[in-house]
């Protein structure tokens, strides 16, 4: 973990909300705006970026603020409450017609099942953006400082095998103990994308690689003496990310998921974020306001059994996702621009794609303020899935699947899928123990 060695005078009484010119629960560059254009009409208001008490802003309370800024002392908050910059938008109730009609689905053929069927959804809140990295590794600190939390490699075969997860303990809630939340080893997918060997197995013949950054964020810290067990890992550290050898990999055989360990391959040099390293990296701030992926199922969950929230029902999530006029893409305006300028999704189409995740709050909100509805990431939902619930739940009041189907939901497409998961209506499921670098999840109460 880096530490950073501020002026005493800087870390003297820095609380929260400190500097935070726009209120909106984060400390970042648009505050460091804010400071210079206060300098520029001699601010002498008496701001709460006036570090030194000297009654106006100055460069000492730039410096001030950038350092703050890198060190993430301003975090200096309850680890038993959410967050700070997790923000949550009122969203009214009412009564919407929920689904489509199937001859405007666009799902893989005969896997139907958004059947349109009407709804009435008391008002409820969700929080504007995806759960970031520094949020989660929030949530993480607390639940382990309390002994809810282990850090344990995993065992048990299957693709995680080997890893250091994060794992409810015993003492855990019923709903997350014993299971894994979170991998710290988290790396990007890695698979036969383009089907070249025809045997339509992702996991035999040549891969083709994905960008290197869709990568765990978060890391641990078994010594830290000062509750921060679980940091954000800076890109640029080469004691955190040794990118060279993370490039690194073997193809597969012709046997299902068994490496060819004949030929060891690279493709550092195949990335425009490697070139000029470091030059050319997100910085530690950058990563820290995006979201957090890798995050199972039970991760999400146990995130909001913590802090007394939810995850947003899957009619909740349809409802808030059409912005109060029946959007079909859940965009700023309901629709998809071919830019990757209202979404971040997979616009070029690529096989694989070569982007990644990007801030919470990239592209403009809905009408109800929520940032990323569309792409960025897929979105774990508190239902079980079930292909035709829909017809079960018509003329329902706050309808939830509590039927234990072995599948969760989840919505909203991210940045490596392609249009259609965009949809405010599209639907998807899979398996509580899942999880890779394009799972993630936001909030509702």
């Amino acid at each position: 973990m880096i530490k950073q060695n501020l002026p005493l005078l800087i870390l003297v009484g820095l609380a929260w909300g400190q500097c935070d010119f726009n209120s909106d629960g984060q400390l970042d560059s648009l505050d460091i705006i804010d400071e210079v254009n206060c300098i520029l009409v001699n601010c002498d208001n008496g701001s709460q970026c006036d570090f030194n008490n000297d009654g106006f802003i100055n460069i000492f309370d730039i410096c001030a603020t950038v350092d703050c800024i890198i060190s993430d002392c301003w975090q200096e908050e309850d680890l038993f409450t959410l967050h700070s910059s997790i923000v949550l938008r009122d969203i009214p109730g009412g009564t919407f017609t929920m689904g489509e009609s199937e001859t405007n689905y666009q799902g893989p053929p005969g896997s139907y099942d958004a059947y349109l069927h009407t709804v009435t959804l008391s008002s409820f809140q969700m929080s504007d953006a995806e759960i970031t990295n520094e949020q989660y590794a929030h949530f993480l600190n607390g639940a382990f400082s309390i002994g809810l939390l282990e850090v344990q490699i995993e065992t048990d075969p299957g693709p995680n095998m080997g890893d250091l997860l994060v794992f409810g303990t015993a003492l855990a809630p019923i709903e997350y103990s014993g299971m894994a939340l979170y991998n710290l080893n988290g790396t990007r997918v890695m698979k036969d994308h383009d089907n070249a060997d025809g045997d339509n197995d992702s996991f035999t013949g040549e891969i083709e690689p994905e960008n290197p950054l869709n990568i765990a964020y978060i890391g641990y810290d078994e010594l830290s003496t000062e509750n921060r067990w679980f940091y954000i890992k800076n890109p640029a550290n080469p004691e955190d990310f040794n990118w060279l050898e993370l490039t690194n990999y073997y193809n597969y055989s012709d046997v299902s998921h068994q490496y060819d360990t004949s030929v060891l391959l690279n493709d550092f040099n195949d990335w425009e974020e490697l070139e000029d390293y470091p030059n050319n990296l997100p910085t530690l701030l950058e990563v820290s306001h995006w979201p957090a992926t890798f995050i199972k199922w039970y991760g999400a969950k146990a995130f909001t059994l913590f802090y007394s929230v939810t995850l947003p029902t899957e009619a909740q999530w349809e409802f808030a996702a059409q912005g109060n006029a029946e959007f079909i893409y859940a965009t700023e305006n309901g629709n998809v621009n071919s830019d990757g300028t209202s979404a971040n999704w997979n616009f070029l189409g690529e096989n694989p794609c070569r982007g990644h995740v990007l801030n919470v709050k990239i592209n403009e909100p809905n009408p109800y303020g929520l940032y990323n509805m569309a792409g960025n990431v897929w979105e774990w939902i508190e239902d079980w899935y079930a292909s035709d619930y829909y017809n079960d739940s018509n003329n329902a009041t706050d309808p939830i699947n509590t039927v234990n189907t072995g599948l969760k939901v989840r919505r909203g497409g991210s940045w490596n899928y392609h249009q259609a998961p965009l949809k405010s209506s599209a639907r998807a499921e899979d398996e509580q123990f899942k999880g890779n670098d394009h799972f993630g999840f936001r909030i509702a109460q």
